[in-house]
């Protein structure tokens, strides 16, 4: 029995990346005491809340059953320099700006869904791509260096401190990722996702759209990564190109090691936020190790790859 229970316990992704991330903060305040602050605390959930927007998008894709999506890193980079680009500092174009992001996300995650969908162009081939074509038009929209800001209201509303380590950007995050997890379990969309993923030609013989539902799953991705580049430009206030093009390989890696399957069909909702926190409790001890940027990013590529053979096994027989 309790090696049974045990079993299950190592078996929890969701809860082993907790645990991993625990262990990892409580070994980086052993190397260096005075990380053991609250600021530092405020500095990691602020980071993992802004990288959750991200990993809301991948999640859904990956839940698809039909690859990864490469271009959401370049997605919320370019949403972001649209915000600065546009809202020019005023809080009045707030609200537009948000509506832009999330029909340029919407759009551009549409693109890449009809190529991977419907002209049966591999996933990674077509969103690498789109990618590239994202990475170009950030310097066009911009001149190179993007020249707004977002508004002081925005950021204050993001960076503000409650009880001196919650950050404002964590109180967004948290509601737009119920939103997100209510919305994949409670409609229609949701389920038939699931089922897509889990079996494509069996959902598509019982009357699911399922080229359809694998287009709006890129889609979606798009528009909640969209939105994300506006929460990531509000949090920095001003923006260079390119800056959240990085969260492409780690949104993948929070995801799937929160225990969402690559092969599809089985979304971990908790897992996604315990993946995203790890990911973000390992880089800072890193950080805190002094380890060069080269070894910085050695170490965590091995750590990543340990943690996916682990926790990233397809059952012998998927229901």
């Amino acid at each position: 029995m309790k090696r049974t229970r045990v079993q299950k316990l190592l078996n929890n992704t969701a809860l082993m990346a907790l645990a991993l991330s625990i262990l990892l903060f409580v070994i980086m305040v052993c190397f260096r005491p005075t990380a053991f602050n609250l600021n530092t605390i405020a500095s990691i959930l602020s980071f993992s809340s802004m990288l959750l927007f991200v990993c809301a998008g991948q999640m859904i894709v990956i839940t698809s059953g039909d690859g990864i999506d490469l271009a959401a890193g370049a997605i919320m980079s370019t949403t972001a320099c649209i915000t600065v680009e546009f809202m020019r500092g005023e809080n009045a174009r707030l609200i537009p700006a948000l509506l832009i992001c999330m029909v340029v996300g919407f759009g551009f995650g549409l693109f890449s869904g009809l190529g991977v969908a419907y002209l049966r162009i591999p996933a990674l081939i077509m969103t690498m791509c789109m990618s590239n074509v994202l990475g170009k038009l950030q310097l066009v929209i911009s001149n190179g260096a993007p020249r707004g800001t977002v508004s002081d209201q925005l950021t204050a509303a993001l960076t503000t401190r409650y009880l001196g380590f919650i950050p404002g950007i964590l109180l967004f995050a948290a509601v737009f990722y119920a939103i997100v997890v209510l919305f994949m379990k409670c409609t229609r969309f949701g389920h038939r996702l699931h089922l897509v993923g889990t079996n494509f030609e069996a959902s598509r013989l019982s009357g699911i759209r399922a080229r359809r539902m694998r287009m709006f799953a890129y889609a979606i991705a798009g528009m909640l990564t969209g939105i994300g580049g506006l929460i990531g430009a509000g949090y920095y206030r001003q923006m260079q190109v390119a800056t959240f093009d990085n969260y492409t390989m780690q949104s993948i890696s929070a995801v799937v090691i929160g225990g969402t399957l690559l092969a599809g069909g089985s979304a971990n909702y908790a897992g996604t936020i315990t993946g995203t926190l790890l990911l973000i409790v390992l880089s800072q001890f890193l950080s805190a190790i002094n380890t060069s940027v080269a070894m910085r990013d050695i170490i965590m590529g091995g750590m990543l790859i340990l943690l996916l053979i682990a926790y990233n096994r397809k059952p012998s027989v998927r229901q």
